[in-house]
Parts: C-alpha cells; sequence; structure tokens
C-alpha cells in the first residue's frame, strides 16, 4: 500500500513497484487507506508523512498501526522530505526514506523485508483519484 498525497510521486512509486513486481494499492488519503488496510491489509506500506490538510498524518496512522494488536507486523516504509528519522522508527517503521531517494532503493528494501518475513509482496498504494 502507498499512501501518499503527492500524485506524480506517488506515480512514481506505483511504477516502479508494479515494474519490479508487486501488486500496489495507492491511496491518497490516509483516512481511506486507514480503513482500507483494516479490512484488508497489505504485505507492507508506503507512508507519506505530509498528507493533505484535514486528513489523517502519516505520523497518526503509523502510531495507530503500531498500536493495533492486528496491524502492528506489517512493515512501514516512511517516505518524507524531512530528516525525521530517530521520530520515525522510534513509531515502529522499519525504514525511513528521505525524498528525494531513488524508486529503486525503496522496492530493494521492500523485496529484501518481504523475503525475510516470508511474505509475496502486496503494497497499497492509496487512490489519488475518487
Amino acid at each position: 500500500m502507498v499512501i501518499e498525497d503527492d500524485i506524480n510521486l506517488a506515480e512514481l512509486l506505483e511504477y516502479e513497484l508494479m515494474d519490479r513486481g508487486f501488486h500496489v494499492s495507492y491511496f491518497k488519503s490516509g483516512r481511506k487507506a486507514f480503513q482500507k488496510l483494516k479490512s484488508s491489509p497489505p504485505d507492507a506500506i508506503v507512508l507519506g508523512i505530509l498528507l493533505e490538510e484535514g486528513e489523517m498524518g502519516g505520523w497518526t496512522i503509523l502510531w495507530e498501526l503500531k498500536g493495533s494488536a492486528d496491524l502492528n507486523e506489517i512493515p512501514v516504509f516512511v517516505s518524507i522530505a524531512l530528516d525525521e528519522r530517530e521520530k520515525g522508527i522510534s513509531l515502529g517503521a522499519k525504514d525511513y526514506l528521505v525524498k528525494p531517494y531513488k524508486p529503486s532503493q525503496l522496492s530493494k528494501v521492500i523485496m529484501h523485508t518481504l523475503l525475510s518475513n516470508g511474505k509475496q509482496g502486496h503494497i497499497l498504494v492509496p487512490q489519488a483519484f475518487p
């Protein structure tokens, strides 16, 4: 799952991950993404932190995920322009990537994590369009 409100970045990540063989779902809305992942948990989440005004923000999503007995094992890869790595890791992120980074870097980190966890790579990316 990719949760990102920057449509251009989200499309770039989506194409890169799909090219690497991942099944990707995309969400622009943090709230909608969180509802979807509760009903259909992905193998991994790429999480933008600064989402649209009035939306459920990335830090809140990460905090809620890691506080949930059903969802806390999903690896979360924070994708942000600000270097707040310590905060992201302390809240439970598996890895923290500072923008701009090469999409191939993200797919490699996700693949390594999923393979070490015995997963196949179903990733949810939030919908940019309604």
